[in-house]
């Protein structure tokens, strides 16, 4: 069958619908991570606006069920040397007194008050796998580490794939970012399901807990939900095999692993792997069989049995973004998505879920990535956030009736408060920092005080109030406009086509410095490496995020797309001095050293 259609006739299908374009950043963040928040007048200034807010629309309010819960949450940063919270707000239920004398527990919620965190735990086990096995065994089969797996890969799939695990498939990294299978065991009473057999319902679960054999003679039961790396879905048990694997090549229980490598190194002193020996330092809204205060999980406490403070968990997250127990590669393989969702703002991660956030309107390419982890037992809820663009996260915990929904609301009004003033406050200080006018001082000078000639070479750099980036507005190499040819360059335009460019070149932190070396072998400040994107943003755009093939935002590729002499064009390195001023630019590419004036 002959196919008669040409391009006329394809015209209307791959037409799109345009729109202004916008620049596209890099993935990461966009400008110097801010210092100095805690002395921020706009810090203080947001704090005082959330606690009126707080205090007005959900603490003074009864509709919110304020009576009956608590919670405690904190705003921090990982900016060098900040430990203490940039908000904290902590509220008290009316009647949380009246369980003292049936649970005990605190009278007072405070930043140090104890809170289960269900989920959240996982946060502990994967840090306390990083912190003692690392994570080059990821791409290993589980198999290797786990007797009881390697039985049942011996054993065959008898029951065919569709009843039986691939077992072989499932690697260490599948059971961080829930894409080996759902394995979690359940028993299921409902009206309406058919009765069976007793020895068709597993002998533990809730209540009584499971042990080792129980748990993987369950597992060996249970069919796969989809083959391995298919699609991420949501596993408790996966986690708990992460620990007997963790076990096995550390060679300690698990919980010795959390407080060796965690818990004490970091000064944790209000967290715990199992139920605290002492009540009076948690917030228990009812009773403790009711709240599931001091219930533990059995083998299962690596997936949800940690209990923990607010400013323990912030104290944890700066350590995240810090980099403080593991390498700063392994931190930023960690952040990372493993998968994706159905919903094409979230991904999956290890065991993070993942929400891609707009900063400022009208910028669809200017977004930050919220690595978020909820989680939820008896009568506790616990929300922990890292937003690494930033260098910022929330911890919040709420204990009592209506605590799950108020955790996440709360995380909600500090993503939409925190998001835009942290990064409004970063574009105010790369401006004080780096915005002015830079220029070529001389050619070469002499040992003897001569100076040589001087070139027509400058530098004008800029930050706009909403655009993401350092904006070189002036780009002048020995009288030649360098902007304009390195876009031309890096979008394959010959000179015919010149006038036809509207470019734009923005720079971008790459998170490399390095020291500048004094004439006495002292620091005398650092190199700061910034990366340049050349963009056209002449004619029109694509809306809504462009087509199957034709995008608007791909400007990954082209990063270090030009090299003239074996040095990127697009490689900008800023001298900075020891006191904080930038005192000099240098465009690898171009081997020129503009001395800022302005």
């Amino acid at each position: 069958m002959k196919l008669a259609l040409g391009i006329t006739a394809l015209h209307p299908l791959i037409t799109l619908t345009t729109a202004a374009k916008l620049n596209c950043p890099l993935s990461g963040p966009v400008f110097p991570f801010p210092t100095n928040l805690l002395q921020s007048p706009t810090i203080a200034s947001v704090a005082a606006t959330l606690d009126e807010a707080f205090f007005n629309n959900i603490e003074n309010d009864t509709s919110t069920g304020s009576g009956h819960f608590s919670y405690a949450a904190q705003v921090f940063t990982a900016s060098e040397g900040e430990d203490e919270p940039l908000w904290a707000r902590y509220w008290t239920a009316p009647d949380l007194g009246q369980f003292q004398n049936v649970s005990g527990g605190v009278s007072v919620v405070d930043g140090d008050t104890v809170f289960r965190i269900g989920s959240v735990t996982k946060i502990f086990t994967v840090l306390t796998f990083l912190a003692t096995v690392g994570d080059g065994i990821w791409n290993e089969p589980i198999g290797g580490y786990l007797p009881e797996v390697e039985e049942m890969m011996k054993a065959g799939n008898g029951r065919g794939v569709i009843y039986t695990p691939d077992w072989e498939a499932i690697t260490v990294d599948a059971l961080l970012g829930e894409l080996s299978q759902q394995l979690n065991i359940t028993r299921l009473v409902g009206m309406g399901f058919p009765p069976l057999e007793n020895t068709s319902y597993p002998p533990c679960g809730t209540s009584p807990t499971c042990d080792r054999q129980q748990l993987f003679a369950g597992i060996a039961q249970l069919p796969p939900s989809y083959a391995p790396f298919t699609t991420p879905t949501y596993s408790d048990v996966g986690f708990v095999l992460l620990s007997f694997i963790a076990e096995k090549v550390a060679g300690k229980p698990f919980k010795d692993l959390v407080q060796d490598s965690v818990l004490t190194p970091l000064g944790l002193e209000h967290t715990f792997y199992q139920s605290p020996e002492d009540d009076s330092v948690g917030v228990i809204p009812g009773t403790k069989p009711k709240t599931t205060w001091g219930y533990d999980l059995g083998v299962e406490m690596a997936t949800g049995n940690m209990y923990t403070s607010a400013t323990d968990l912030a104290t944890l997250g700066r350590a995240i973004l810090r980099s403080t127990l593991v390498k700063p590669a392994v931190t930023k393989r960690w952040l990372k998505p493993t998968s994706f969702s159905s919903d094409p703002k979230a991904t999956v991660g290890m065991p993070w879920g993942i929400r891609r956030v707009g900063v400022q309107k009208n910028q669809t390419y200017y977004e930050v990535h919220t690595f978020n982890k909820i989680g939820s037992i008896g009568a506790y809820s616990a929300v922990f956030a890292l937003i690494p663009e930033l260098q910022l996260g929330f911890s919040i915990l709420a204990a009592g009736p209506g605590g799950s929904a108020i955790a996440t609301a709360i995380a909600e009004a500090l993503a939409d408060t925190y998001i835009p003033t942290i990064d409004n406050i970063a574009r105010a200080q790369a401006n004080v920092t780096f915005a002015g006018h830079y220029q070529h001082a001389s050619l070469s000078d002499g040992d003897d005080g001569s100076t040589g000639p001087k070139l027509n070479s400058s530098l004008t750099v800029s930050v706009d109030p909403y655009a993401p980036g350092l904006h070189v507005t002036s780009w002048l190499s020995n009288s030649t406009d360098m902007g304009l040819l390195a876009v031309a360059l890096a979008a394959n335009v010959s000179a015919a086509g010149f006038p036809q460019l509207k470019p734009s070149v923005r720079l971008y932190p790459t998170g490399l410095e390095q020291p500048i070396e004094g004439d006495d072998g002292t620091s005398g400040g650092k190199k700061v490496a910034f990366k340049a994107v050349f963009e056209d943003m002449g004619g029109d755009g694509v809306a809504d995020g462009g087509g199957a093939f034709v995008n608007d935002c791909g400007t990954w590729v082209g990063v270090t797309g030009v090299v003239y002499g074996r040095m990127p064009l697009d490689l900008f390195v800023f001298e900075v001095g020891a006191d904080g001023v930038v005192q000099a630019v240098v465009n690898e590419g171009l081997r020129v050293r503009l001395v800022k004036v302005d």
